[in-house]
């Protein structure tokens, strides 16, 4: 009588979660871009210039600024944690840029490079983000992004702006 060999199952098993991992890994890589797409903590990025319109006022900061200071560490802190895996569908049209110009209160962050934040999103040639405290858009935590001058379409939105809102406030740009 023949002794029948023993199938050990959890070798092909294992092969196939390992493949389908690999493989939704590699898609998604090659999707976004990025490498660390699915990495929970996000990069700093150091801003050269902040743009504050506050109803019809604009204040430019530079480094050096207190208030620069403050604004750029309340931005990074708002740009940890991201609640959304997709960009949102909406986009900046001339009636709402033309309103947060006179009508809003905005911070519109510039950088000196691209960036790019660990997101199952694409996200080439991004160096520029708006953040609508106050106006269209308030409460949403929508960030806008755009390159060179141009807003793009589509929007993140951080899991808390907190962070910015408190900077805007000791600042005395936002009261309440």
């Amino acid at each position: 009588m023949s002794v029948l060999p023993k199938i050990k199952l959890w070798k092909p098993i294992l092969a196939f979660v390992l493949f389908g991992a690999v493989s939704l890994w590699l898609l998604n890589t090659l999707t976004t871009g990025n490498p660390l797409w699915f990495f929970p903590i996000q990069p700093s990025y150091a801003p050269n210039r902040i743009v504050i319109h506050n109803f019809g006022e604009e204040i430019e900061l530079r480094p050096g600024d207190l208030a620069f200071e403050k604004i750029a560490a309340g931005v990074d802190q708002s740009l940890s944690r991201f609640s959304n895996t997709a960009l949102i569908d909406v986009g900046l049209g001339d009636s709402t840029l033309a309103d947060y110009q006179t009508k809003a209160l905005v911070v519109e962050v510039y950088y000196p490079s691209n960036i790019r934040f660990n997101l199952p999103i694409r996200m080439e040639r991004v160096n520029q983000l708006l953040f609508p405290i106050v106006g269209r858009h308030q409460d949403t935590k929508y960030v806008f992004i755009g390159y060179n001058g141009e807003w793009l379409v589509g929007a993140l939105q951080v899991y808390s702006n907190q962070p910015l809102l408190d900077a805007l406030r000791e600042l005395g740009y936002l009261q309440n």
